[in-house]
């Protein structure tokens, strides 16, 4: 429930941000600030933390930002586990979560729709 009260907001807000903005940003990789950007504040802020969750699909791609156009960093496969950070929501493409994989330094984003239990409940 906390999750879909979040999206709403969130959309609700980019909505009203999309009807001021002169221009749609693209995405990228420069580091440029935008709706689309691939350079995405994050923070771990879910307090399961310390739980990880098993990846049940195979080539699971972690991006750089949460969005399709954004490079990939890594994959994940089934039996990897990784620890969920937070998520957002994008305009267009859905919510993201950013999260690591246990035991390496991977990490980045991963669309909820391909995550264990929808990823994470917790906005960035």
């Amino acid at each position: 429930m906390r999750k879909s009260v979040a999206v709403l907001a969130a959309t609700l807000v980019a909505g009203t941000a999309l009807a001021m903005a002169p221009t749609v940003a693209t995405a990228g990789t420069s580091g440029e600030a935008g709706l689309l950007s691939c350079t995405h504040a994050w923070s771990n802020q879910d307090p399961d933390g310390s739980n990880p969750k098993t990846i049940t699909r195979s080539g699971v791609n972690v991006r750089q930002g949460p969005h399709t156009t954004c490079g990939s960093v890594g994959t994940l496969n089934p039996g990897d586990q990784v620890f969920y950070h937070c998520f957002t929501t994008t305009q267009g493409d859905g919510t993201w979560t950013h999260l690591r994989k246990a035991g390496t330094t991977l990490n980045g984003w991963v669309k909820d729709t391909l995550l264990p239990d929808g990823g994470s409940n917790y906005p960035c």
